[in-house]
């Protein structure tokens, strides 16, 4: 039996459609994780991820294409914003069908009927 792929994994529309901002102090030099290089100042204590105020959108963390392989670069470093995030939410949902993606189905739906070990 195949393994099962995270939905996250093969699609990346988030990152192609949300504009990411965040508190300077989520910064790797203000005590946080987010690299520097990555981000920029909008004002203040407000900061915003690089690529996401473009259009077309791409956050500069994102590797591969929107629909396909993609990862966040820095996943374990990422932003507030994109750790509150949900998949298969609306807004989820809604930068999905921004890029012809169907609605995520999380959990894998099971067969009503599974054949029985032997």
């Amino acid at each position: 039996m195949s393994e099962t792929v995270h939905p996250c994994l093969t699609c990346g529309a988030c990152c192609h459609h949300y504009r990411v901002e965040f508190s300077v102090y989520e910064l790797a030099s203000m005590g946080g994780s987010v690299p520097d290089a990555l981000a920029h100042e909008v004002s203040g204590n407000r900061w915003r991820m690089n690529g996401t105020a473009a259009r077309p959108v791409r956050c500069a963390a994102l590797t591969g294409l929107c629909g396909q392989e993609s990862i966040c670069s820095i996943y374990e470093a990422r932003p507030g914003a994109c750790r509150q995030f949900e998949m298969a939410s609306e807004r989820c949902d809604q930068a999905r069908a921004a890029h012809d993606l169907p609605p995520v189905q999380w959990p894998v739906p099971v067969p009503d009927a599974l054949p029985l070990a032997a």
